[in-house]
This record gives C-alpha cells, structure tokens and sequence, in this order.
C-alpha cells in the first residue's frame, strides 16, 4: 500500500488505497470475503493497551483476532453519507414519477443532515 497511501493519510485516500490493493489481486480472502490485513503487533502489547484499547476490542469481538498477535481483517465501508433525501425546500421529500418529474412524497418531511442540500457540501 506504500504506493497508494502514506502514513497519516486521510480516510478516503486510505479506502481507496484498499480497494485497489483488492482488486489488483493483493489483498486476502476470507471468510467475510477479500480484504486487507492491518498490522498492529509491531506497536507492542503495551501501546495497543493504553492508546488504542477499543482498536483492541473490537478486533477480538467481532474479527475474533488479537491485535497483539495478528493482523486485523479489514475493509473500506462507509464512515458517513455524501447526500442524502431529495427535497423541497421545505423540508418535503421528493420522489421521481415515472416521467422522470420529481413528485412530492405526501406526509414525508427530512430535516437536517439527511436532506440532499445539507449533505452534499460535506
């Protein structure tokens, strides 16, 4: 991954860098199916305790490895929504009719993070 993502890079840089890892044949099958290994075991037991403790547990709860020993199964998912429902300004959700035209969703209202206008200037 050297190639595709230096140390400290940002998420989408990191997942992108992962997928192509994949799909260019460099990544590990498993039972979740392809994926990367992210290798821990050289921060020593003692680092992974005290800074990365839910790092520690989550990988033995749910990818059933220890950190400490192995590396952990892992996949690019999403971290958060770019866009969201489509709506009126006043908050009405949209819908597409089968000429193409948006149509009104009678009684459906999305406010905040998930309308179409708040998310896409993530």
């Amino acid at each position: 991954m050297r190639r595709n993502a230096k140390d400290l890079a940002g998420r989408d840089v990191v997942a992108r860098s992962i997928m192509i890892e994949i799909r260019e044949g460099r990544g590990c099958d498993g039972p979740w199916g392809p994926h990367a290994k992210l290798k821990l075991d050289h921060l020593g037991k003692e680092v992974l305790e005290s800074r990365l403790p839910g790092i520690l547990e989550l990988s033995r709860t749910f990818a059933h490895v220890d950190p400490v020993k192995e590396p952990i199964p892992v996949i690019p998912t999403c971290h958060y929504m770019m866009g969201g429902i489509p709506t009126k300004v006043t908050g009405q959700a949209l819908t597409v009719n089968e000429k193409g035209e948006d149509v009104v969703v009678p009684g459906l209202f999305a406010v905040g993070e998930n309308r179409l206008c708040i998310g896409t200037r993530r």
